[in-house]
């Protein structure tokens, strides 16, 4: 039988952030993030939107009608890379760039916004995602299991 537990977030730490590891074991660095917050998803809506207009001015009659819900993968990538880099991310650690200098919270985020780093948009989707979940006790009953 499933809890409801298991489904709510501490509101507190979605609000206002929470340092989470992601990526790969051994290659792993941190994220501080909000949650999913309202914000995040008006943000996210409004880019949609936006691309969808933007998509629809450029196409010629009789073509198809681009929708905020219907983006081209690779749109929908890029608004999902803003949302969450102007309203979720608050810092980054533990990643070190190309010249083995840390990459900061505003290079990050730039990054996040270009569209050229899919897996990092997706390991800061993954840690929002992650945000006021008691992963602690989650780890404590599975090792009870």
């Amino acid at each position: 039988m499933a809890k409801l537990s298991t489904f709510s977030r501490d509101l507190a730490k979605v609000s206002e952030g929470e340092e989470i590891e992601v990526g790969p074991e051994g290659n792993t660095f941190f994220i501080t993030t909000r949650g999913f917050t309202p914000a995040y998803r008006d943000t996210l809506y409004a880019l949609r939107l936006e691309a969808a207009r933007e998509l629809n001015r450029s196409q010629r009659a009789g073509a198809g009608f681009y929708a905020p819900d219907a983006l081209p993968p690779t749109t929908d990538d890029v608004c999902q890379g803003k949302a969450i880099a102007r309203q979720c991310v608050l810092g980054v650690r533990g990643l070190d760039g190309a010249d083995d200098q840390p990459v900061s919270v505003d290079a990050f985020r730039t990054m996040l916004e270009s569209g050229n780093y899919p897996a990092l948009t997706t390991l800061a989707i993954m840690a929002a995602g992650r945000v006021g979940s008691d992963r602690a006790e989650q780890a404590k009953a599975a090792a009870g299991n």
